[in-house]
């Protein structure tokens, strides 16, 4: 006879275990994403770490996106329990960030938003009237910065499943979305980007600013390059985008216990594209000048994102990411 205590104990037991085999088994069809019909489990992760972010005290440090929480409903997280960002978005900020498995997230998501909202800043106070925003998740930059892209034209591309998740929380956290604002369904690793703006309104002859983040690592090699060239068709436009270098995405691949293999290629959506080391050489083939390139973890992002007003630094002491990210500004040459 199994006493009332240990039969508790494996009944707690089967139900924290059972429901990882069907997320699995629902994610293991499709290897350039999430199972169809399903968003993005990476566009949630990664708007639970700006989330987290901003939860910071240190105003030098704070994750600006305020809006990532909102964005965050109950029904968005239940598709990550998985991992400990779940549960680190309600937490003390003190508390989830002794987290192995949380920090390397929130630093990486701390540097490439406040790089990319400063891009953007310069981008529109430059001349450029249109912002496209690929794989957007649960990006909240048309919102946040809703007064500076007034005049400006943006449009939101994803796939169909991940862009009803994001319009069903505009609605519910804005009751519509800025009336500047276009949201465009498209599966990148198939469909022409630029035939998707185009029947949009897009109009390559303007100054355009491209953000890819999070983006490119989850597509095959040829959908990247393609869009790459695509991008480079708009004169005078910028992109931002950031990427992993080949070796280290082949590295991390290989380990089991790399984040992106116990939670990324879990979820259906494993890092498949990676850019050679000579990095200048492969965007200028590609038709870009590289204006930056920045590792997310170098001694330049932790200086001016990552170090605390008392000098100390965001994570430290804490194990560095497994697969090291890099951020790119690039401008298409004319």
């Amino acid at each position: 006879m199994i006493r009332p205590s240990l039969a508790i104990c494996l009944a707690m037991a089967l139900v924290m275990v059972l429901p990882l085999a069907p997320l699995r088994a629902l994610n293991s069809g499709d290897a350039s994403g999430d199972a169809p019909g399903d968003p993005s489990r990476i566009a949630i992760e990664a708007a639970a770490a700006r989330a987290v972010g901003a939860h910071d005290p240190d105003p030098f440090t704070r994750n600006p996106d305020w809006l990532a929480t909102p964005f965050l409903s109950p029904s968005e997280l239940a598709l990550i329990f998985s991992h400990p960002i779940n549960r680190a978005v309600d937490q003390d900020p003190r508390i989830s960030m002794l987290d192995p498995d949380v920090v390397p997230l929130v630093k990486l998501n701390d540097v490439r938003t406040r790089f990319i909202d400063d891009r953007l800043r310069n981008a529109i106070e430059a001349g450029a009237s249109q912002v496209v925003i690929l794989d957007a998740g649960l990006d909240s930059r048309p919102y946040r910065f809703r007064a500076l892209l007034e005049k400006a034209k943006v449009w939101e591309l994803d796939n169909s499943a991940t862009q009803e998740m994001k319009q069903r929380r505009v609605h519910d956290i804005f009751g519509a979305p800025p009336p500047n604002v276009r949201y465009v369904p498209i599966d990148l690793d198939r469909e022409k980007l630029t035939e998707a703006l185009r029947g949009a309104g897009f109009r390559s002859s303007e100054r355009t600013f491209f953000i890819w983040e999070s983006g490119c690592m989850y597509h095959p090699t040829s959908a990247v390059m393609e869009i790459l060239r695509e991008i480079a068709q708009s004169p005078a436009s910028s992109l931002v985008m950031d990427f992993g270098y080949q070796d280290d995405v082949a590295r991390a691949r290989k380990n089991p216990n790399s984040g992106v293999e116990r939670f990324d290629a879990a979820w259906g959506q494993p890092w498949l594209f990676g850019v050679p080391k000579d990095t200048d050489a492969f965007f200028i083939g590609l038709g870009f000048e590289p204006v930056e390139l920045m590792p997310a973890d170098g001694p330049v992002a932790i200086r001016r994102y990552l170090t605390h007003r008392d000098l100390s630094v965001v994570g430290q002491g804490q194990p560095s990411a497994d697969l090291p990210v890099t951020l790119a500004e690039l401008a298409v040459r004319r």
